[in-house]
């Protein structure tokens, strides 16, 4: 089973794949509703992917719990601050991917539990940028 939480309060079991397309595209005031992030559970998984849409830089997706994400070495480490269940998030640049690949991300983690090696998956708190005070 997988079960999707929205930024809204929403709980869906088994979404679509109709649905996370219509959810990887929604609006940038979506992400500032409830919690400001949602996120994805499979049954049995020892992850779970949390998101965020930020415009214009795109999705911010993370493996939790051990806070990997997509990291582009060549990209900017600029610093986007991102409210998360109230809480100012300070994520770089470098960590956001587009829409497109948030959907293959989403469908590959629900459909098959892994992840592609396409992304170089870096834990946030090993790159170097301003906010990173771990």
């Amino acid at each position: 089973m997988v079960i999707f939480y929205g930024a809204n309060g929403e709980k869906i079991k088994n979404p679509s794949e109709d649905f996370i397309k219509e959810f990887v595209n929604k609006e940038a005031e979506y992400w500032q509703e409830g919690s400001g992030d949602s996120s994805f559970e499979v049954d049995g998984s020892d992850e779970t992917l949390i998101m965020f849409y930020e415009e214009p830089y795109g999705f911010f997706i993370m493996r939790h719990p051990d806070y990997l994400v997509p990291y582009d070495e060549n990209e900017d480490t600029e610093v986007i601050e991102h409210n998360v269940g109230g809480e100012p998030m300070m994520v770089p640049v470098c960590c956001f991917i587009s829409r497109e690949d948030a959907f293959s991300i989403i469908l590959e983690y629900i459909n098959n539990e892994t992840f592609s090696d396409e992304y170089n998956w870096t834990d946030l708190y090993d790159i170097e940028f301003d906010g990173n005070d771990y």
